[in-house]
C-alpha cells in the first residue's frame, strides 16, 4: 500500500519518530546508492542506468540469481522474497528496510524465510578485485 492508504493507525508513530528524517523503503534503499552521485552525494532520481522498479521487478530482471539454499557467501548480494528485498553484507547478516515500526535494520539472514539470492542488475560486481 502506499501513503497515505498504508500509513494506517502509524500516522503519530511516523510524525514522532521519522518526520523530517531520510527514510526509504526496502528497493528505495538499493535505488537510493544506485542513484547516489559519488561527486555531489545527493541521489538522482533514474540515473546511473537504474530504473525506478519494484522488488520483485529488481528480481526478475537479475541475470545472475538462484535459491536462498544455493546463495553463495558474497557481501553485497540481494535477497528476494515476494515483495521485498535486502543487502546480504556476509556472515549470515542483511540489512533491510524493515516497515514503518523498525526502520532499516540488520538482520539474521537465517531468521527472515528469504527465498532467493541475486545480483542486482544495475550494480557492477566488479569480479575478481579488478
Amino acid at each position: 500500500e502506499q501513503y497515505p492508504d498504508g500509513v494506517g493507525n502509524y500516522e503519530s508513530f511516523i510524525r514522532s519518530n521519522w518526520l523530517g528524517g531520510r527514510t526509504t523503503d526496502c528497493v528505495g534503499l538499493i535505488k537510493g546508492y544506485g542513484w547516489l552521485d559519488p561527486n555531489t552525494m545527493e541521489i538522482e532520481y533514474g540515473t546511473n542506468g537504474m530504473p525506478d522498479i519494484s522488488a520483485d521487478s529488481m528480481y526478475k530482471n537479475a541475470a545472475v540469481s538462484g535459491s536462498i539454499d544455493t546463495m553463495p557467501d558474497i557481501p553485497g548480494l540481494a535477497v528476494w522474497k515476494s515483495g521485498h528485498i535486502g543487502i546480504y553484507i556476509g556472515n549470515g547478516k542483511v540489512i533491510e528496510a524493515m516497515g514503518t515500526k523498525y526502520g532499516v535494520v540488520k538482520t539474521n539472514l537465517a531468521d527472515r524465510s528469504w527465498s532467493a539470492w541475486l545480483e542486482i542488475p544495475y550494480i557492477n560486481y566488479n569480479k575478481g578485485g579488478k
